[in-house]
């Protein structure tokens, strides 16, 4: 059941980062979003390149440096929806690639759970406990993390800089769900049953370390996202109230 585990995760990330961004791009200036999450949208749009070169899609525009997603055109795909898909869905995988990239570099600063979903029945019972392993497991591994950060190490600081960007970078833009979410839904449901015809790509050693890794980023991208939306979420509500409560007392005035 990993592979419908990563697929709701995957999925998930995708909301929880696009409503994160979006808000972040709402009510946050500008030019200090642009310049914090730079690193991120040159990954992003990076990627969208990068497929649409080896997809063979004509690129009409690129700008590296735009926060809200809209730095890259391209013409219609060869082979619609297939190299939609393939090409919206790899800042997901770029941004990841880069959380990885760096917490190697930093000596893997936090540790986290990468064990796989336990074997669970095709049923609704076992959808219900699917998504419950999955929320269990972001949970864990948001305590896993705050237990062993420490702010006074500065590879823990760069380490915190590193995922908050690039996870906030994974937003796809608002017309690219229509290809993300049926795309995974039948990607993974492939794998599924190629492993339950007995086609088990985990055997080999280099695919299963593949969805080890894409699990553990998954379930961090998550508790991250979660995380900095809640947080988001509050201020703003802060800031609302404050705004309503004490600018109608000045305009009372």
């Amino acid at each position: 059941m990993i592979y419908f585990s990563l697929a709701i995760g995957i999925i998930l990330i995708m909301f929880l980062s696009f409503a994160t961004n979006g808000l972040w791009v709402k009510y946050i200036n500008n030019k200090f979003l642009k310049g914090f999450l730079l690193p991120g949208a040159i990954v992003h749009e990076l990627s969208h390149a990068l497929l649409c070169l080896i997809t063979g899609t004509t690129i009409s525009e690129l700008n590296l440096f735009r926060t809200d997603n809209t730095g890259i055109k391209y013409d219609k795909p060869k082979v619609p929806f297939v190299f939609d898909f393939i090409i919206t869905s790899a800042p997901l995988f770029g941004c990841a690639f880069f959380i990885l990239f760096i917490s190697g570099i930093l000596s893997n600063p936090i540790r986290v759970n990468n064990a796989f979903p336990e074997e669970i029945l095709l049923s609704f019972n076992g959808l219900f406990n699917l998504i419950r392993y999955l929320l269990d497991s972001v949970w864990i591994t948001f305590h896993s993390f705050r237990s062993q950060f420490r702010i006074e190490e500065v590879r823990h600081v760069l380490f915190l800089f590193a995922i908050i960007v690039f996870t906030v970078s994974m937003s796809p833009h608002k017309q690219d769900f229509k290809y993300l979410i049926p795309g995974f839904a039948i990607l993974f449901a492939i794998l599924f049953f190629l492993e339950k015809f007995g086609v088990s790509l985990l055997k080999n050693s280099w695919w299963s370390y593949f969805i080890k890794e894409l699990w553990t980023i998954t379930t961090l991208s998550i508790s991250v996202l979660a995380t900095l939306l809640f947080f988001t979420l509050i201020i703003m509500g802060f800031i609302k109230g404050y705004r309503l409560t004490f600018g109608q007392k000045g305009s009372n005035k």
